[in-house]
């Protein structure tokens, strides 16, 4: 009976660690959830993950630096998608860049947000290798709103004739 009581305790401990892990942070597939705490600018958020506040980049984006054109809106327009959110954090290659950012697709619910951003203007595709899972897709919705003039294209703040970064 003494030995029955530890298997189920043992069992059960397990099984809560397996279930945490699980609920916590799912890095097997590269994906991890946050809250946004605070946007930096069109492509840079802070997220909270496990009481922990990391800076996170968003892969296959670009938007105007503080002193561009266009900068204020294309960081209202972010604001306006991720703040306050929970997200999902999705992994393509690489963990940081240089700054030790973590690079990630960003999602929140169904929205694609580093799509939704090139598709609306406010932020330019770019190339940042090896990081390309969706550089195409992202270039063609940047032809696409630089034709119709969307947000930021009407200024020619990314006319600089090239996506690679």
């Amino acid at each position: 009976m003494n030995a029955k009581f530890y298997r189920r305790v043992l069992v059960l401990i397990i099984l809560l660690w397996i279930a945490g892990c699980t609920l916590a942070d799912n890095t097997s597939s590269g994906e991890t959830g946050a809250r946004v705490v605070r946007v930096i600018d069109g492509d840079t958020i802070d997220v909270e993950v496990n009481g922990q506040t990391h800076r996170v980049r968003y892969i296959g984006i670009n938007t105007p630096e503080s002193d561009e054109a266009c900068f204020a809106e294309a960081t209202a327009a972010n604001a306006a998608l991720v703040t306050g959110q929970q997200v999902r954090l999705v992994k393509d290659q690489s963990e940081t860049d240089r700054f030790d950012r973590l690079l990630r697709y960003v999602y929140v619910g169904e929205t694609f947000v580093n799509a939704r951003m090139v598709e609306e203007g406010w932020a330019e595709s770019a190339r940042y290798d090896p990081d390309v899972q969706h550089f195409e897709t992202f270039r063609q919705l940047e032809a696409q709103a630089a034709s119709a003039g969307r947000g930021c294209h009407p200024t020619n703040v990314f006319n600089d004739g090239s996506y690679t970064r």
